[in-house]
């Protein structure tokens, strides 16, 4: 959980009160900025000891040892600012981030909850809290965080609507489909056009060159009424121009519900093309508006049969939704 925050870089302040602490406090940010964290302390302390109701001197004393994981000092100093000032947005964050830091997301909802009360636009915030809340449970209140951060352009917030809400962040209708965060996913591309989106997912510490597992998520806009067979023959021929040893097998279809699917395997060793087997397990259901081909693959020559069981029921958690 603690590797999927992203943190806002705490700003340092800056101000003017008596002549010393202002000298002692424009010190500690030199050493603050060229990173001294240790250094930038002790110039800040001093410039707390000219001035004890010097709110930014413990503020930026807070976000070093912050820096410095020293979890207890940077808290006692955020609380400190807020003492003095309880307005000041930036130390309830950063009291928040000590809280994610040491893993202690629930007692870090009530700092988010104050920095989005005193400014929704605050960078990360929102992200931040919906993280939290989906790790927790509320998934509900996770997705409003994301697409409300999405409304004030925060660029994060479709990658975590992707990996917590599915697609559930689109107008009309959208397939739902939730990858567990205890698999750690990332989104490796995101594409569109008026014909198609796609989304390919890979663990978060690997890469395109050299991943061991990968998830892809394809809606075909307009497609409408595809028998599912036909939709598995399609997929299969097309991959076999580039694997002609490839072997298809079906698993389970129902045509007779509201959103017919179909769940299959392919299965390919190596070829001229390709130097790593590649074994995908697939799941197509057609919706009223678009039909959505999602597959999960490994660098194996068949899909072991824990991960067949395992992918199966992952994607009979797909929904078709409409909003």
């Amino acid at each position: 959980m603690k590797q999927l925050f992203t943190f806002l870089a705490c700003a340092i302040f800056t101000t003017s009160f008596g002549q010393t602490a202002d000298e002692y406090l424009k010190s500690g940010i030199e050493k603050h900025n060229s990173k001294d964290y240790e250094g930038a302390i002790k110039e800040y302390s001093k410039a707390i000891k000219a001035d004890k109701d010097l709110k930014v001197g413990y503020y930026n004393r807070g976000v070093c040892e912050l820096g410095l994981k020293d979890f207890k000092s940077a808290k006692k100093d955020f609380d400190k600012t807020i003492d003095l000032d309880p307005t000041f947005i930036k130390a309830f964050y950063s009291r928040a981030s000590v809280y994610v830091s040491q893993e202690k997301y629930k007692e870090a909802l009530p700092d988010l909850d104050k920095t989005i009360e005193i400014d929704q636009k605050f960078p990360n915030a929102l992200t931040l809290r919906g993280q939290i809340r989906a790790q927790i449970g509320n998934k509900n209140g996770a997705c409003s965080d994301f697409n409300k951060a999405k409304e004030i352009g925060d660029k994060q917030a479709d990658r975590y609507l992707s990996q917590f809400c599915g697609n559930e962040q689109q107008d009309g209708e959208s397939l739902s489909l939730h990858w567990p965060e205890s698999e750690n996913w990332k989104i490796g591309s995101n594409q569109e056009n008026d014909e198609m989106t796609m989304l390919e997912l890979i663990p978060s510490n690997e890469t395109f060159d050299n991943w061991t597992e990968i998830g892809t998520m394809i809606s075909i806009k307009g497609a409408k009424n595809i028998p599912m067979d036909k939709a598995m023959a399609m997929q299969f021929e097309r991959l076999k121009e580039s694997s002609p040893k490839a072997k298809l097998t079906f698993i389970e279809k129902d045509e007779s519900v509201e959103y017919p699917w179909i769940i299959f395997t392919i299965e390919s060793p190596k070829s001229k093309d390709y130097k790593n087997p590649e074994s995908q397990l697939w799941y197509i259901t057609q919706g009223k508006t678009s039909l959505y081909i999602n597959f999960r693959a490994v660098k194996e020559s068949t899909v072991p049969a824990n991960l067949k069981d395992k992918w199966i029921n992952f994607f009979k958690t797909t929904k078709i939704i409409y909003q």
